[in-house]
């Protein structure tokens, strides 16, 4: 008959199983990590997508007004102001806008535009505008508008711009 020896097995210790653990909280860690730096990229990319989207809706606007003549009234001396309606010390509050998207928006109160007129009341036009200087003069603008949407997370924008209005002379 055969006899079995049992070799008496050594106690465990239970290194395995502490390095195991050691290795779980690393990969947890690491996890972590990568998760936090994942959310700070999702953060830079919406806030980059809202200033864009401020940006590109105060130029719409500011597009628009300079599209319509009856935005930039060659009337009025210099300072005189048109507006949308919500601003303060304009003289006039009917600036037209002609986009219903647009004037949505400024009923809304999102967006907003002003139009003050500068420089003195008619001058020549300037030699690049290539004009015959004697059957014109010209009178300057500034096109200011504002989007603003920071209450809602959505970003604020201002778009500021110079238009030059040739005026046939009488």
């Amino acid at each position: 008959m055969s006899r079995q020896s049992t070799i008496p097995r050594s106690r465990q210790q239970g290194a395995i199983l502490v390095i195991a653990l050691m290795f779980l909280i690393a990969i947890t860690l690491l996890t972590l990590s990568s998760m936090r730096a994942t959310n700070i990229g999702l953060y830079m990319a919406q806030n980059e997508e809202s200033r864009i989207a401020a940006e590109q809706a105060a130029q719409a606007l500011a597009d628009a007004i300079v599209a319509n003549p009856g935005a930039t009234p060659v009337y009025g001396l210099q300072g005189f102001t048109a507006c949308t309606t919500g601003q303060t010390d304009c003289d006039r509050y009917d600036l037209p806008v002609g986009d219903p998207v647009l004037e949505a928006a400024i009923a809304s109160d999102h967006i907003s535009a002003r139009v003050e007129r500068v420089g003195p009341i008619f001058r020549p036009p300037p030699r690049v505008v290539e004009s015959s200087i004697d059957k014109f003069t010209s009178a300057g603008f500034r096109v200011t508008t504002t989007y603003d949407r920071m209450d809602e997370g959505l970003g604020r924008q201002q778009v500021s711009q110079g238009v030059l209005v040739l005026v046939p002379k009488q």
